[in-house]
C-alpha cells in the first residue's frame, strides 16, 4: 500500500513534467511533448494501481488536492495549445490539397 509520502512525491513529480509539457507545446517541440506525456502517463499509472493508505494529515490532503488542480490547469493549457497547433496544421493541409487540385486541374487541360 502507498503511503501519503509517495503519493504526494508522484504527485508532485507529474505536475513538474505537466509544467514541461506547457513549456514543450508553447515552443512547437511536439516530440518533447510526446515523450514528456509518456513518461508522465507512466506516474499516472503508478498513483492509480496502487491502493493509498487514508490521508491522516489534513495538510497533505491539501497538498495533494492543489497539485491534481495544477495538473488539471496544466492539462487544460496544453489542450488549449495543441488544439491551436491542429487548427493550423488543418488551414496548412487544406492549402495543400487545394494546390494539388488546380495543379490536376491544369495538367488535364
Amino acid at each position: 500500500m502507498m503511503q501519503a509520502a509517495d503519493v504526494i512525491h508522484r504527485y508532485e513529480f507529474i505536475l513538474a513534467a505537466s509544467g514541461e509539457m506547457v513549456m514543450a507545446a508553447q515552443e512547437n517541440r511536439w516530440e518533447d511533448l510526446i515523450n514528456l506525456e509518456i513518461a508522465r502517463r507512466e506516474r499516472i499509472l503508478e498513483v492509480t494501481a496502487e491502493p493509498v493508505s487514508p490521508f491522516a494529515d489534513a495538510a497533505l490532503q491539501a497538498r495533494k488536492e492543489s497539485l491534481i488542480r495544477g495538473i488539471l490547469a496544466a492539462d487544460e493549457r496544453v489542450k488549449a495549445l495543441t488544439a491551436a497547433w491542429m487548427s493550423e496544421m488543418q488551414g496548412i493541409l487544406t492549402s495543400v490539397q487545394a494546390e494539388r487540385k488546380l495543379a490536376r486541374a491544369y495538367e488535364t487541360t
